[in-house]
């Protein structure tokens, strides 16, 4: 069987993660504003201290990294399923390297 990448995704064995973010409006663009001036002037720690006290509404409208790597983990894993679900029969030379367990490999 395939081995899945399971620290950010649980697929196959569970659906994936649904995330439904919003596109910036006025309800948000105040702090946006205030923390896109104060990384223009390289004050950092205080953006994100405003990201911080505000995360509660921010949620719904930044990506952040912890989101791209799920994605990037339920892609991989999906990528891995849907091969897996297909057996491949290769007439090659040497193995190739992208063999998944279950494919057949004939050496020519």
């Amino acid at each position: 069987m395939s081995q899945y990448e399971t620290e950010f995704s649980s697929f196959p064995q569970k659906l994936i993660t649904l995330h439904h973010f919003k596109n910036i409006d006025d309800t948000v663009a105040g702090i946006i504003n205030q923390v896109n001036t104060l990384r223009q002037q390289g004050l950092y720690n205080q953006a994100s201290r405003i990201m911080d006290n505000n995360k509660d509404i921010m949620f719904q409208y930044i990506v952040d990294a912890i989101t791209f790597r799920t994605w990037e983990e339920e892609i991989y894993n999906t990528q891995k399923y849907a091969k897996a679900q297909q057996q491949v029969i290769f007439f090659e030379d040497e193995e190739p390297e992208y063999c998944l367990e279950d494919d057949v490999w004939l050496g020519v």
